[in-house]
């Protein structure tokens, strides 16, 4: 039927060329010529024959004509719907008696006429007709105003009704047309369109006609509708339908809703074919789009689905949404529908909607909001949705372009953003943002209110325009959905680097990219949780080499490249198979992944820089005051754009809900990662516990996982922890331990072999501690919890410290060194008291290999003690030249005698200097601080651990070095030497002296149970004298220290003075000792000699084991060398032994004698 009536349509013959004028004249004609034969037709049944009289009035209620007022519950007057009808009168003048009607035709005034109880329909060339813009007449349903069609009245089999008459008023009501101007019940719509071609060949309507009943009235043009209108009751202004669509659309409607309230007969029957005739012809008016000209039925089609929207959403019509949902699939299930048929169809209407998207964003989002309702609407059918990537403006011009990808009509939708995309930090005081007034944001209550605002609307967004790439994924355009994703991923991919301008010649813009991040976040949402069961489904080859998946990247960095310090063999992962295809949750998984990477990379470091701007501002505006800010209108104007540029971005960046949403994808994938490194095979995601046995060397599946999970996950939980660490410390602790033991257990070297991610691990893991520099009012209790209850950290942690602060060494920049290393030492001063943790358990092997320069403990502290020297001395030398260009500064006459360029260079000079000396500082007093916690003895630390550690810092290896750094710093902080770094704002370099003064005071009083420490401190010759304790003393008086501490320290020096003389004992020896009983490296007294293999030289064991601490290589000859290499020379030492015994008699004597 449909291929018929289709068929019909485009070979229908076009009737001829008429002027309006003309057919305006024809269409009366007919109409005259039908009322000729109606009124003919009544006279003929009313006038008497020859042999007849007049009929009697019976005025029983059996024969009288009720009228709609006498029984309203009915359609129409029993008796008089069979009976001939009444012909018509003439108005009848007051006061006058009956009068006799003609038998001619009439033509009526305009407007309703009324005689007795009967409605009269009137012909009304003048009826009001509202117009479009077209000029055509508009169409309620378009507009989304109410029906003017009365309530349909409820009807079955039981109205008297003959079965012909029945049909012929369902469909009049239906479809608002008639073949006669007759009298109809005034139940049916307000105005009826005659159809003349049809009254011409039938003479009612039925539903073998429905098809040419239709084809006529889409016909009709606004002049003919106004032509050929009947109205009904009196009424004098109603909006004729004219846009096939909408009328198709509100016929469907009436249908339905006459269903409704029918019951099963032949109405029901009636409407249920109407029904199927108007889907029908709703196919064939869309199939034939381009013949409807000046009509747009696509168009037309698109605005009744946005209108349906917009009432949905003001919930004004909680149906019309569903309503053309169902319409739709009535369309296109149609079997004589063929896929060419509903390809031509719909690309009109999709084309139509995808030009609205031009005028999607934020501040209009009821319009976005629509035009991706009518995207689900129409994409939720299958065959509809495989037709959206093959429109014009799915792909972009240039591919490559990142940026390019905003002109695509999905970028469209992706742009919408309180983030602006041509955003480049600037000190611009004239812009007015389109979301939040500069005379406004001061006021926090109002700006929180729009910032709330805002995020919803672009959760709807983004929640929309998932449901719409889900619908696109879930039908035969999934290939090209993805392909659009991965492709747009790769343009951006300098998203992740840290770049400097933020433009569109960057790449697509930070609120687009974040949006695409959000976008595929809520399609993970299935799959997420970190013991969902069907992450086992994620397939861990997607990235391997020779992968055929769409976003292998055989060039990233992956996880673990090196097994046991050997390249992985690239044959070992090629026998894991690599899969034809991946199931959509792999593939989701990965590209979620990438988003994230490139989504808050950029986004967060503007971030970072507007706060930091601003909050150089604020300190601006405090020191002028309030009355001087208000004066100052630059000030003022650019301390609100910089506050109106940082609300915009933090709108959408900290998002609450897809912060929430990101960290649970992030301790899903932690879970993941952890499982998969320990048991690939596993098929049930589990927890996984301190009892579960953690093999030496991961499963050689990392080397196929991309690095960036790691690194991207870490930089959001740190960016989190700093600017929305509520919702971090909200978040559910089962998740976050599951993140907890990711970190730790991926800080082995074994698993992630690179120093650098393991730095970034283990700064992650920093935002479970408290932090002092903080200035957040955010508890961290539950992370706290979280962090000492995990097994894994517990038994693990401190080790994994100890030996990435050892291996940054020689692999990190060196000033990414220190940076690195002050995240290790905020972990560990946090860990190092607790009871359940074994931090310190790593010094014990100290005791027992304390020669062995392998030991890692012995190597830490070696490297502790050389930041510490290091640090210690460029700072104090920082804060002395600072001293000097201050005191410049200070002599004015000097100073300005300078040329300007002079004092320019000075003051920048000034200010890398204080920042060099800043990070000196900080890092200087981290260091020392460390040394001071490790040497003491912490509550609840047992005896036998606080040996244990103190040994590591006084063994032969290293104890001269401590002391050495301790009596310098200490002479430098009281001696004469003080008043060289005391510059004028301390706390703007962040140095204090007396803090630090404490720190290394507290070092000494940790070891002055050792006899090794006591004994080094007067061999320091440099630093070290009598009276250094106590000028020590007294200045910690002078900062109040408690005196027990002072008490312990005098005691150091006592000890210190009774090391004197075995010191002088040591020197007379080492002056009458024989050439070859002296160490060739130092010039000492051996007192362990050993013999170097590769040179043959006799060196004193603790001379080389310090040696070969920093360099393993024999000095004499470079060849490399370990301690287990040497040999000891037993009969060496006992003949130094005996030598040292009876040479220290003769010294004994001599002194006597004196």
């Amino acid at each position: 039927m449909f291929n018929r009536l289709t068929n019909y349509w485009y070979n229908r013959q076009p009737e001829p060329e008429q002027s309006p004028d003309e057919r305006a004249d024809e269409v009366r004609r007919r109409r005259l010529q039908q009322f000729d034969r109606q009124d003919n037709a009544a006279a003929a049944l009313t006038e008497p024959s020859e042999n007849e009289s007049a009929p009697s009035v019976d005025p029983s209620p059996a024969t009288a004509e009720p009228t709609t007022e006498q029984n309203p519950s009915q359609d129409a007057p029993t008796e008089a719907t069979t009976a001939p009808p009444a012909p018509l009168e003439a108005p009848v003048a007051p006061g006058a008696g009956p009068q006799i009607a003609p038998t001619g035709p009439q033509i009526t005034p305009a407007g309703p006429q009324v005689t007795g109880s009967a409605v009269v329909r009137t012909l009304d060339p003048d009826a009001v007709v509202e117009e479009d813009e077209w000029g055509d007449a508009q169409d309620q349903g378009f507009t989304g105003e109410q029906d003017t069609t009365p309530p349909l009245p409820a009807t079955s089999d039981d109205t008297p009704l003959d079965n012909e008459r029945a049909v012929s008023l369902t469909i009049s009501r239906v479809f608002c047309v008639t073949l006669s101007a007759e009298p109809q019940p005034s139940t049916q719509p307000a105005h009826l369109t005659m159809l003349l071609d049809v009254a011409a060949s039938s003479s009612s309507l039925n539903v073998d006609i429905l098809d040419e009943v239709l084809f006529e009235r889409l016909s009709l043009t606004p002049s003919e509708l106004r032509e050929c209108g009947v109205k009904v009751g009196g009424v004098e202004r109603v909006t004729i339908e004219t846009l096939a669509v909408p009328y198709l659309s509100r016929s469907i409607r009436r249908c339905d809703d006459e269903l409704a309230r029918t019951s099963p007969g032949v109405v029901m029957e009636t409407l249920i074919q109407c029904r199927a005739a108007a889907i029908r012809m709703l196919g064939i008016v869309l199939l034939s789009n381009d013949s409807w000209s000046p009509q747009d039925p696509a168009q037309q089609l698109v605005e009744a689905l946005i209108c349906s929207s917009e009432q949905n959403m003001c919930l004004t019509d909680t149906t019309s949404h569903q309503f053309s949902h169902q319409v739709l699939s009535e369309i296109i299930s149609q079997e004589s529908v063929s896929s060419d048929d509903l390809t031509t169809m719909m690309t009109p209407v999709l084309t139509s909607v995808i030009r609205k998207t031009s005028l999607c964003s934020l501040i209009s989002t009821q319009h976005t909001v629509s035009v991706l309702n009518t995207l689900n609407t129409l994409c939720a059918h299958k065959n509809i949705a495989k037709i959206v990537p093959d429109l014009p403006g799915w792909l972009p011009s240039n591919p490559d372009n990142g940026a390019a990808y905003h002109d695509t009509f999905l970028g469209r939708l992706l742009s919408c953003s309180t983030i602006r995309r041509d955003m480049i930090l600037s000190d611009i005081t004239r812009y007015v943002s389109p979301y939040f007034n500069r005379s406004t944001v001061i006021n926090q209550d109002v700006t929180q209110h729009s910032s709330a605002q805002y995020q919803q609307m672009l959760d709807t967004i983004q929640t929309l325009t998932s449901k719409f790439l889900y619908h696109l994924i879930k039908s035969d355009a999934k290939t090209q959905t993805l392909n659009w994703i991965v492709s747009c991923l790769d343009a951006n991919r300098n998203k992740a680097k840290l770049v400097a301008s933020f433009g569109a010649a960057s790449g697509a813009s930070d609120g687009f990219v974040l949006n695409l991040a959000a976008v595929l976040i809520k399609l993970s949402v299935p799959f997420l949780g970190p013991l969902n069961s069907k992450l086992c489904t994620i397939d861990v080859r997607f990235c391997a080499p020779n992968s055929k998946s769409l976003f292998a990247q055989p060039t990233e960095d992956k996880i673990m490249d090196k097994m046991n310090g050997e390249p992985i063999p690239k044959e070992d992962l090629l026998n894991l198979g690599t899969p034809e295809s991946f199931n959509f949750i792999t593939t989701c998984f990965y590209l979620t992944h990438r988003a994230l990477q490139l989504a808050y990379v950029a986004p967060f470091d503007k971030y970072r820089r507007l706060m930091k701007s601003l909050m150089e501002t604020q300190r601006l505006v405090q020191e002028m005051g309030v009355s001087s800010f208000s004066s100052d209108v630059g000030v003022r104007e650019r301390f609100e754009t910089q506050f109106v540029e940082q609300l915009e971005v933090k709108t959408h960046l900290l998002h609450p809900d897809t912060i929430g949403h990101v960290l649970l994808f992030y301790c899903s994938s932690a879970n993941w990662l952890s499982h998969i490194s320990i048991d690939p095979n596993s098929v049930v995601v589990s927890d996984i516990r301190s009892d579960l046995i953690v093999p030496e060397t991961p499963s050689k599946t990392l080397a196929m996982i991309p690095n960036y999970f790691i690194s991207a996950a870490c930089q959001f939980l740190i960016n989190i922890r700093y600017f929305a660490e509520a919702s971090l410390e909200n978040f559910v602790s089962e998740n976050l331990d599951h993140m907890v033991t990711f970190l730790v257990l991926f800080c082995n070297p074994t698993w992630v072999p690179n120093p650098h991610t393991r730095a970034e691990l283990v700064e992650a893991l920093t935002v479970f501690i408290p932090n002092e520099r903080s200035q957040s009012s955010v508890s961290t209790s539950n992370r706290e919890a979280v962090l000492l209850s995990n097994n894994m950290a517990r038994g693990r942690l401190g080790t994994a410290l100890i030996k990435l602060f050892v291996d940054i060494e020689h692999t990190a920049q060196f000033e990414h060194k220190f940076q690195y290393r002050f995240h290790i030492f905020e972990l560990l001063q946090y860990i190092w008291p607790q009871q359940n943790f074994n931090a310190s358990n790593i010094s014990q092997e100290v005791r027992t290999r304390e020669e062995d320069t392998t030991v890692l403990f012995t190597r830490f502290v070696k490297l502790l003690l050389n930041d510490a020297n290091f640090l210690l001395d460029e700072a104090l030398h920082n804060l002395e030249e600072i001293k000097k260009l201050q005191m410049e500064q200070e002599d004015t006459e000097t100073w300005n005698a300078l040329g300007e360029n002079a004092r320019q260079s000075k003051l920048r000079s000034l200010a890398d200097l204080k920042r060099m000396c800043t990070s000196h500082n900080i890092l200087s007093y981290e260091t020392v601080n460390c040394l001071r916690y490790m040497t003491g003895r912490s509550e609840g630390m047992s005896e036998e651990r606080h040996k244990s550690v103190t040994y590591a810092f006084v063994t032969p290896l290293l104890v001269d070095t401590l002391v050495t750094m301790l009596n310098y710093y200490l002479k430098e902080l009281v001696g004469s030497n003080q008043s060289k770094y005391r510059v004028r704002n301390f706390e703007e370099v962040k140095f204090h002296p007396g803090k630090l003064l404490q720190a290394i005071v507290q070092i000494y009083v940790n070891l002055m149970g050792e006899e090794s420490f006591v004994a080094a401190i007067p061999r320091d010759g440099r630093s070290y004298h009598s009276k250094l304790f106590e000028e020590t003393a007294s200045k910690l008086r002078k900062l109040y220290v408690p005196e027990e501490i002072i008490t312990d320290l005098l005691e150091v020096s006592k000890l210190a003075e009774r090391a004197v003389t075995s010191q002088e004992d040591e020197e007379a020896l080492t002056d009458r000792a024989p050439s070859n009983y002296l160490d060739p490296i130092l010039g000492t007294l051996m007192s362990e000699p050993v013999l170097l293999p590769s040179s043959n030289v006799i060196v004193d064991r603790p001379v080389i084991a310090k040696h070969l601490l920093s360099d393993p290589i024999d000095p004499f000859n470079r060849q490399p060398l370990q301690m287990s290499d040497v040999m000891p020379q037993d009969e060496l030492r006992e003949e130094i032994s005996a030598w040292k015994e009876k040479s220290l008699e003769e010294i004994y004597k001599e002194r006597d004698i004196e």
